[in-house]
């Protein structure tokens, strides 16, 4: 993803002369490769198949490890010869498989949002940045497999290979994402053996390959060697669907045979646990493939919420009945379809809350490690994620099964990204450009898509096949999804081939679903109420999540969920893009592009995940899990109904609580009665309120709706999947300060004193000398602020220039008076010569209470919309804890605080910030009635408002997160010293987020701080 445009400049490819290398000839794609078939194992023995551990198969061998590897920079150094098992590579060093050679340190990773990394000239490719690595092991075949056929298989590996066995060439392979299968049966022999791989860093399959992520490299997914019996299983087709009630469950599974001919049968049994539901057997026709059919009556149906799995046995038998090979894998029966103008599992309309992920890991960067892989579903769906598209590519075959097994819908998407050209489109206008219009790349097109199918033909997670991302359109598209169509109808076929759409909405009719990116709540909604527009939409990239960021996106699915039309959507995306590396100190930080040389590389921030590249949950990631919630409250006139927003299951795997608090700490709680209430539905809760205990307290009532155990896979019994809170009346009001002491002007200061509390104000400055209590400071400053540390947002949205006059007017300030005036200190402050006023009236109670009430005032009514209109103080560094009463425990924000429960919070002040890639506003809080800033002894201040505020508390001076360029900012920077900060805001704008480049990245206008004037008040005092 991204809609960056290419700065690279572009070219038009020449033709290509034949003696050209495999990688710059783009009608080349694979040779010696064997065809794509779905992802299985054989085994020698049924009870093996059905355990599935290739570690315990006495015809498997891995050859991951540790590889001699030599990297040449460019394709002219590369050792040449090394392939000959007599080439002396002791002297090379190692490289583990699967491994990112950049990772280990062979090379440096390099960051493009767009484009590619080397000239655009397809199919060139620049040969001086066209690194080659040469890797090579001995593989000791055991004597066992004589007589067997050996397949050799790399998982993947990029951007192109050639592969050799005992120095004899065996094949040539590109698409970095997808296994190819060699057979070296010829090759390969008992004993002791050599393996080769030659692997281009570039090839012309990067072209296609333009997604937004690190262009790196290596053997990313296993390599292996499996010895298969002379007469095999070649592929399994399991087609498992529902009859046309949805009640009956219909498999059709095709078994085609390979290797040597012979007279062979199929056995096929469908097992529910132990117990066989289904048994059939037959014989190969004329093109060896075997075709079985049978019916299961009252199936468990598999879909995102009850992923109900059977089991799957295929067993190869000989003349005599003897098992000679046997395989097994999970199935689900379930149908997918277009009906009614929308789509639909097993009859009934879905709504996708879905999510984009990359593979990635801080360490490793492509490969992902199983414990990590988990850890990302266990986040989805305690995150309320019902559906995942694999951007930009077919990933590895683990998450597939994983996704059946605990329930995701997913999008399969072809390793098809051509941005760079797109970009030239966009910049040209020539649709013939764009590689989906060019005949001599149909073949590269076409291939990727159907062995992306091939191989994943079989998961019932999938629901959607895409067909590219970002590509553009042209005939080569066209023809894929007619191939897809045709091979596999029980699926649904997506592609939008654009980036932004513009003003309009370019439907592809050979697809199914309508599928942009980044349309604003207002498109989706008039696609929804246009008749012209029949196919359903769902938004295959939206609620840009870059930095602190996901404002609006309760707006979003309300809207959502007001169109039958439209189903959904994938936020972008799931997991930073970030690397740890360490600083000159030795702390980790997380790395972005412009940390590494980056060369051909560009300044794109890569911190767009809802949670950190270690799995560290973002505040992102709660508004999320908030607005995805299958399970909402709602007031109804006299009491409250749960609405049940499942597509497939009822409640009864849940229950249901209430909570009631009084000034933000609980006082009553207890459970309610479930109701039945079918998908879709919704109920009235048998609930009354208890009566108050303190009649003046502020009382809010919360419900939550909570798992049982086993009712969501890899979620926790007790687990809150869905709740809300209801106001039962406001906040209790700012008690009005008894007569105020005299202030006394002192010459320079002017100052109040009561209570054992000290208040002094600066005449020349107009700022707080310090606020003390018991000879103890606890605040200084008090300067008008109408600027934050810019948001990734922000910044894409070009607010550092559009709107830097606030930051000179927060910086910049005219004391036009410093005075006494009764019983108060007033001070009035002028910013931007006579564009904004701002005034402070100090007084003071006589038990030391202070109090600020301060109006703000533009003048000019052509200046931009501030960032935050607020008071900036500082705090002394021994106040380390804080407590608030108001939304938490993570920040929130005016357009992303639908997740933030107004209650009691605390924990220590370095805590607040949040640790963005790119230092960043970060830590306020929305709706605070008072926060307490205290040392460890429990002594300091408290701050309580006249009215709901925006605050922020922070461990370090605020300025620390000031913008910097590219590169010169670092997460490591951010760490506790000197004197704190606390932001005190009658408002600050929302993070915005629909896009992170450009306007369209700013808060809505009713998120956005107004340019009229305001007033709002506060009282200091000390912690209690």
């Amino acid at each position: 993803m991204s809609v960056r445009l290419s700065l690279l400049v572009g070219l038009i490819a020449t033709p290509v002369a034949a003696q050209q290398a495999e990688w710059e000839r783009p009608e080349v794609i694979r040779e010696g490769a064997e065809p794509m078939h779905a992802t299985f194992a054989g085994f020698e023995t049924k009870q093996a198949a059905l355990r599935g551990d290739v570690r315990r198969s006495r015809y498997h061998l891995s050859l991951d490890g540790d590889w001699r590897m030599k990297l040449a920079p460019n394709p002219e150094a590369r050792p040449k010869g090394f392939e000959q098992p007599g080439y002396d590579v002791s002297g090379w060093g190692t490289m583990r498989v699967p491994g990112i050679l950049q990772a280990e340190g062979h090379g440096g990773p390099v960051f493009v949002g767009s484009g590619y990394p080397f000239p655009r000239n397809q199919p060139l490719i620049d040969h001086s940045v066209n690194e080659v690595a040469s890797y090579r092991r001995d593989v000791v075949v055991p004597a066992h497999f004589a007589g067997r056929r050996m397949l050799l298989t790399i998982g993947a590996a990029g951007a192109a290979y050639y592969l050799w066995v005992n120095g004899q060439r065996v094949g040539y392979s590109e698409d970095s994402k997808l296994p190819a299968e060699f057979d070296v049966t010829r090759q390969m022999h008992a004993g002791r053996n050599t393996v080769a791989i030659e692997l281009y860093r570039y090839a012309d399959g990067s072209y296609l390959e333009d997604q937004d992520f690190w262009r790196v490299n290596g053997i990313e997914r296993s390599v292996s060697l499996y010895a298969a019996p002379a007469t095999h299983i070649r592929d399994l087709d399991v087609s498992a669907g529902l009859d046309a009630g949805y009640r009956d469950g219909r498999l059709k599974l095709g078994v085609a045979v390979g290797g040597a001919a012979g007279g062979v049968r199929v056995r096929a049994t469908v097992l529910d646990g132990k117990r066989a539901v289904l048994v059939r057997e037959g014989a190969p026709d004329a093109q060896r493939m075997v075709t079985l059919a049978g019916d299961i009556a009252g199936v468990r149906a598999w879909s995102a919420e009850a992923p109900s799995l059977y089991t799957l046995l295929v067993e190869l038998l000989d003349a005599r009945g003897r098992v000679i090979e046997a395989t097994s894998r999970r199935i689900g029966f379930r149908t997918v379809e277009i009906a009614g103008g929308e789509v639909r599992v097993n009859g009934r309309r879905i709504m996708i809350r879905g999510v984009n992920r990359h593979e990635h890991d801080p360490h490793t960067i492509r490969i992902v490690s199983d414990a990590t892989l988990r850890r990302d579903l266990e986040l989805m769906k305690a995150g309320n994620v019902n559906a995942l598209r694999l951007s930009h590519y077919p990933n590895d075959e683990r998450i597939y099964a994983l996704a059946d097994e605990v329930g995701l819908y997913l999008m399969d998407e072809a390793d098809i990204e051509s941005h760079g050209y797109l970009s030239l489109f966009q910049q040209t206008g020539d649709e013939s450009v764009l590689l989906g219009h060019r005949p001599e790349w149909k073949a590269a097109h076409l291939d990727r898509v159907q062995r992306m199918v091939e191989r994943d033909k079989n998961h019932p997670s999938i629901i959607f096949w895409s067909l590219g991302n970002e590509t553009g359109t042209g005939p080569n598209f066209e023809a894929a999804a007619k191939w897809v169509k045709a091979r596999d109808p029980s699926r649904l076929v997506s592609f939008l081939g654009h980036s932004m759409s513009g003003w309009r909405h370019p439907v592809n009719d050979y697809v199914d679903i309508f599928a942009p990116m980044y349309d604003d709540i207002e498109k989706i909604a008039d696609y929804a109420i246009r008749p012209e527009f029949i196919q359903p939409l769902i938004l295959c990239e939206y609620a840009h999540a870059m930095g602190n960021s996901l404002g609006n996106f309760q707006d979003y699915w309300d809207t959502i969920r007001a169109h039958r039309k439209l189903q959904g959507g994938f936020i972008w995306d799931w997991v930073d893009q970030t690397l740890i590396r360490k600083d000159a100190a030795g702390r980790d930080y997380w790395a972005q592009g412009p940390d590494f040389e980056n060369k051909g590389g560009d300044d794109s921030p890569v911190g767009d995940g809802v949670i950190r590249s270690d799995r560290t949950p973002d505040p992102e990631y709660h508004e999320m899990a908030k607005v995805y919630a299958p399970i909402g409250f709602e007031r109804m006139a006299p009491g409250y109904v749960v609405v049940n927003r499942h597509d497939h299951v009822d409640l009864s795997g849940y229950t249901l609580d209430w909570a009631m608090l009084e000034d933000g700490v609980e006082v009553a709680r207890g459970n309610i009665p479930v109701p039945v209430v079918a998908p879709g539905g919704r109920a009235p809760l048998q609930l009354t309120p208890p009566p108050a205990r303190d009649p003046s307290a502020e009382r809010r009532l919360v419900l939550r709706a909570r798992a049982k155990a086993g009712a969501i896979p890899l979620v926790d019994a007790g687990h809150v999947v869905g709740w809300e809170q209801f106001a039962l009346t406001g906040p209790r009001e700012l008690p009005a300060v008894a007569q105020g002491v005299a202030p006394v002007d002192e010459g320079g200061v002017l100052r109040l004193a009561a209570g054992g509390a000290v208040l002094e104000v600066d005449k020349a400055s107009g700022l707080l000398r310090g606020y003390a209590r018991g000879g103890r400071m606890l605040l200084t400053g008090g300067a008008p602020d109408f600027w934050r540390a810019p948001t990734d947002n922000d910044i894409g949205a070009n607010v550092p220039t559009s709107h830097a006059m606030w930051k000179q007017f927060s910086e910049h300030r005219r004391v036009d008076a410093a005075r006494t005036e009764g019983d108060a200190i007033v001070v009035m402050h002028d910013m931007g010569v006579g564009s904004v006023k701002m005034e402070t009236r100090w007084t003071m109670a006589a038990d030391g209470t202070a109090r600020g009430d301060v109006t703000f005032t533009p003048i000019r009514d052509d200046l931009p919309d501030p960032l935050r209109v607020g008071l900036q103080f500082r705090t002394p560094p021994a106040l380390v804890r804080v407590r608030w009463y108001g939304r938490g425990p993570h920040e929130t924000y005016v357009d992303r605080r639908t997740s933030g429960l107004i209650a009691r919070w605390g924990g220590t002040l370095a805590e607040q910030y949040h640790g963005y890639a790119r230092p960043q506003e970060s830590g306020t809080k929305q709706d605070v009635r008072w926060i307490v800033l205290e040392d460890e002894g429990g002594r300091g201040l408290k701050l309580t408002g006249g009215q709901p505020l925006a605050v922020n508390a922070l461990a370090f001076p605020y300025a620390d997160l000031a913008m910097q360029p590219a590169g010169k900012a670092h997460s490591s920077d951010i760490r506790p010293h000197g004197d704190g900060t606390l932001l005190v805001d009658a408002a600050q704008a929302g993070v915005g987020g629909d896009t992170g480049w450009s306007l369209d990245g700013r808060a809505h206008m009713q998120y956005r701080v107004p340019l009229k004037p305001m007033h709002w008040s506060f009282t200091l005092g000390a912690a209690r």
